[in-house]
């Protein structure tokens, strides 16, 4: 007989994949256990696995966004040493004038 497969709550497949990916058994056990079918939790697993590559590993724009923001920073950065620079040039020429004579 055939069964239509069932709406699960999001965070009863994350948990789910979790107890399989922590405990180490084999899928066909978590699955039993948890009452669903192994290529029902086998699909979880690797949608969320997929999921989270994509969100831990940037595509080349993504890429492209930081070298240009880590550019942007170094400019800046480089940008306040010297503004650095000058002031304490200045406190310098300032604490040499200031003293008595």
């Amino acid at each position: 007989m055939f069964q239509t497969p069932k709406d699960y709550p999001h965070e009863f497949k994350i948990q789910a994949v979790k107890r399989f990916l922590e405990t180490g058994r084999r899928c066909k056990f978590t699955a039993r256990e948890l009452g669903i079918p192994e290529s029902t939790l086998r699909g979880w697993k690797n949608k969320l696995m997929s999921e989270a590559k994509r969100e831990v590993i940037p595509d080349k724009k993504g890429k492209k966004d930081y070298e240009s923001l880590l550019i942007e920073k170094e400019k800046r950065i480089q940008q306040l040493e010297e503004e650095n620079f000058i002031l304490k040039k200045s406190i310098g020429i300032f604490t040499k004038d200031s003293r008595p004579k």
